[in-house]
């Protein structure tokens, strides 16, 4: 038997919907309030969440590490707790001089900075040979010390030593050697003519014997590199000074002879065999003063000899004892006469500027006389 259910009025209906609105109304005043208050509680639930996930994931012992390299920087977290082992877990590697700022075994803080500094190449020029290597700090003096290179005083270094060295810098460095040679130079003595016209042309008296002397000269001689590059005179002393050697000298002029009109000068009579003089005898020697030219057509003077060309050619010098030098630059009849042995005469006829000369000179017979 199906039973059905009363049908309810709506006025009934709407009553009973009044009601259940005003419990739940009840009941919501009866719950404590929701107000800003509230809303702080939650932001502050959520911070808190926050900070503990994070903490979840920052607190777990790893490190955090910042490596400098090459200009910049990185940051790691690491577990790793000594350098080394950090460098090795991240793949850096190290050169034979790289250089890192810290031991590599030294103990790791959080928040620590780690800097590795990359050699470079510094070329070093010495002694015509060039060495290349790498460094990363330093000065121009501890590159030349690596190169093995010695520098003395005075050398030449194209930088100052205490320069901190720069990347792809090029150091020369030249070896100079300065020593001081000393030699002496001798002094020559000056000769001082003191001229006595009192005393003939010939005469010569040395007054003060000439002494040379003596100077030291030192020199400076510089040499680069095992070759030199300039000598010079850095100090001169005279240790030992020259005396003048003084010699008087006669200025009066001394004539072959005393005849009127002499201009020939003495001079010493020829020897045999010296300088191409010969002796030989004539038959007989005279003396004449007429002006005409000679047969060579010359003017007669002081020293014309009138020959035999028998014997002597024209221009062929003589030397007569009492009449002095002379040249074979006329001739006379005698040419044509004979002596006592049926050879042609061998005479000889001076010329004078007088006739009373001519005369005292007179005739001389088998007299010895010099030519060439």
């Amino acid at each position: 038997m199906v039973r059905r259910k009363k049908k309810k009025s709506i006025s009934a209906l709407l009553l009973g919907r009044r009601k259940g609105t005003q419990q739940r109304k009840a009941r919501s005043a009866s719950r404590p309030g929701f107000g800003w208050a509230n809303i702080g509680l939650i932001a502050a639930v959520l911070a808190a969440g926050a900070f503990f996930a994070w903490a979840l994931v920052f607190s777990d012992g790893r490190l955090n590490i910042y490596l400098k390299d090459g200009g910049r920087t990185h940051q790691y977290l690491t577990w790793r707790t000594n350098a080394d082992e950090f460098l090795t877990a991240i793949g850096a590697k190290l050169d034979e001089n790289d250089t890192l700022s810290v031991a590599k075994d030294a103990e790791l803080t959080d928040g620590e900075t780690i800097e590795i500094t990359r050699a470079y190449p510094i070329a070093v020029q010495s002694g015509g040979n060039t060495e290349v290597m790498y460094l990363s700090s330093g000065t121009v003096g501890d590159a030349l010390d690596k190169a093995g290179v010695t520098v003395k005083s005075g050398d030449e270094i194209s930088e100052l030593t205490f320069r901190d060295l720069e990347p792809g810098m090029k150091i020369s460095h030249t070896a100079v050697d300065v020593t001081y040679k000393v030699s002496y130079k001798t002094l020559d003595y000056d000769e001082i003519i003191k001229k006595d016209d009192r005393e003939y042309e010939s005469f010569k008296k040395v007054e003060v014997e000439g002494k040379d002397g003596k100077k030291q000269i030192t020199q400076r001689i510089t040499v680069k590199d095992g070759v030199e590059v300039s000598r010079e005179v850095v100090d001169q002393i005279i240790t030992e000074k020259a005396v003048d050697e003084i010699i008087r000298v006669g200025t009066k002029i001394r004539y072959q002879t005393n005849f009127k009109g002499e201009t020939r000068r003495w001079k010493e009579a020829p020897k045999d065999g010296v300088n191409g003089w010969k002796s030989m005898k004539v038959d007989k020697i005279t003396a004449y003063c007429t002006g005409t030219r000679t047969a060579t057509g010359t003017t007669p003077k002081l020293g014309t000899i009138a020959v035999n060309t028998y014997y002597f050619k024209y221009g062929t010098q003589l030397y007569v004892r009492g009449y002095g030098y002379g040249t074979a630059r006329d001739t006379g009849a005698f040419r044509k006469y004979t002596n006592s042995s049926g050879k042609p005469m061998n005479q000889l006829d001076l010329w004078f500027n007088s006739e009373s000369e001519a005369r005292r000179w007179g005739t001389k017979y088998n007299v010895t006389i010099w030519y060439k």
